[in-house]
């Protein structure tokens, strides 16, 4: 029988294969792999950046959504005030102008009341004048009749 022997024998594609293979790794590394690593590098910078940014102006933004909230507050609380003054002050007027119009009205009915006592005493006075003239003519008649009779 014939022995075949096999053997390793160092084929030099082998070798050749490995170095266009690193010569290649090393171009695409060069050119494709570190410009893409650097522009995903950039842009996840950017990102949490811009996420940063965005949650510094989210808190900025809550803070003054609490100031303005409380300058709303405060604005009707002041307004429920002035409401409530305007009323006090608009009762207190109603009151005062009904106050001068029953006093006047008080006065012009005494004054009414003083100018109608004096008429009726006018009137009385004419009476007893017409009722001293009739008792006058009274007597002169009943004197008349009793110089007649």
């Amino acid at each position: 029988m014939e022995h075949i022997h096999v053997g390793v024998i160092p084929d030099i594609t082998l070798f050749v294969q490995l170095i266009l293979f690193l010569i290649f790794t090393f171009v695409m590394k060069k050119l494709f792999f570190d410009p893409y690593l650097e522009i995903y590098e950039e842009r996840e910078h950017t990102v949490s950046t811009l996420l940063e940014e965005a949650q510094k102006n989210n808190d900025q933004a809550q803070k003054l959504l609490e100031e303005v909230e409380k300058l709303l507050n405060e604005a009707k609380e002041e307004a429920k005030k002035i409401v409530e003054n305007s009323k006090k002050e608009t009762n207190e007027l109603v009151a005062n102008i009904i106050k001068s119009a029953t006093e006047e009205a008080e006065k012009l009915i005494e004054e009414e009341k003083a100018k109608i006592a004096k008429a009726v005493e006018e009137e009385k006075a004419k009476i007893d004048q017409v009722v001293e003239e009739l008792a006058k003519e009274i007597v002169e008649k009943i004197l008349v009749k009793e110089k007649a009779a």
